[in-house]
């Protein structure tokens, strides 16, 4: 069973993160595609989508943001008539273009916002770029279900107290701490032991706690359970969850 199915961007983005995934990628497979409609290989995904009856689309991108996508509103009505009903469709977005294309953002089923502080100095560092978006507003104006996703790294762990509270006050119903790709120590070597969490169950591999009401993942993508067939920019069908070791897979008659 797989879990979902990822359609990849590449191209110019609106972040610089030091710690891009897309920096980890074969060149190759960063093909800018943001002009692009449909997507390459879009037609052999969807086949896959009917075929192994994946209920999940996630739009996201290797080195840039998804919204970025010139036809991103074209797309989704694609996808809405060409998928199985009730298939939802995701955004996994950095947030800085979600007040401004607030109606695209609200046709998705769910999206989940890459947010790693409130701290505009410490979004520098870990963004490469001044002026955190307004999660706030974009809580208010969505109409659809919001989820926080944080990458923890030394430059805002200290700040995780306050972090998990302004999550919490916002009214964030879902909150994912995730490590870098290939961070090697563990949860409680970068996590403050002061911060108490109420343990509540695992998703994917991965542990599930409580925080006053939020719920609170925290994420390693090395250990985490999950599964998915991911459409690379230059049209790769790829069924390796890791996108840095994709393996090509062929559209099964």
């Amino acid at each position: 069973m797989v879990d979902f199915a990822n359609i990849l961007f590449s191209g110019r983005c609106n972040a610089r993160c030091p710690y891009c995934i897309g920096r980890q990628i074969d060149p190759s497979l960063n093909e800018d595609n943001l002009d692009r409609f449909p997507p390459t290989n879009l037609e052999c995904l969807i086949a896959m989508i009917w075929q192994q009856h994946i209920r999940q689309v996630i739009l996201t991108g290797t080195n840039t943001d998804p919204q970025l996508y010139r036809h991103e509103e074209k797309l989704l009505k694609l996808l809405r008539e060409q998928t199985p009903q009730g298939t939802q469709l995701v955004l996994h977005t950095n947030g800085r273009l979600a007040l401004r294309k607030i109606e695209v953002f609200n046709r998705y089923d769910r999206a989940s916002v890459s947010f790693p502080s409130f701290n505009p100095l410490t979004y520098r560092r870990m963004m490469g770029v001044p002026n955190p978006p307004d999660l706030k507003a974009i809580l208010q104006q969505a109409t659809i279900p919001v989820k926080v996703s944080c990458i923890l790294t030394d430059d805002n762990a200290g700040e995780i107290d306050e972090f998990l509270e302004r999550c919490q006050k916002l009214g964030v119903q879902r909150l994912v701490l995730r490590k870098l790709y290939g961070e090697r120590r563990t949860w409680e070597m970068l996590f403050p032991s002061h911060v108490k969490l109420d343990r509540t169950g695992d998703y994917r591999g991965n542990p599930v706690y409580c925080y006053q009401g939020m719920e609170v993942t925290l994420w390693d993508f090395q250990q985490t359970e999950s599964t998915s067939i991911n459409l690379f920019s230059n049209g790769l069908i790829s069924d390796q969850y890791l996108l840095t070791h994709p393996k090509k897979v062929n559209l099964k008659s």
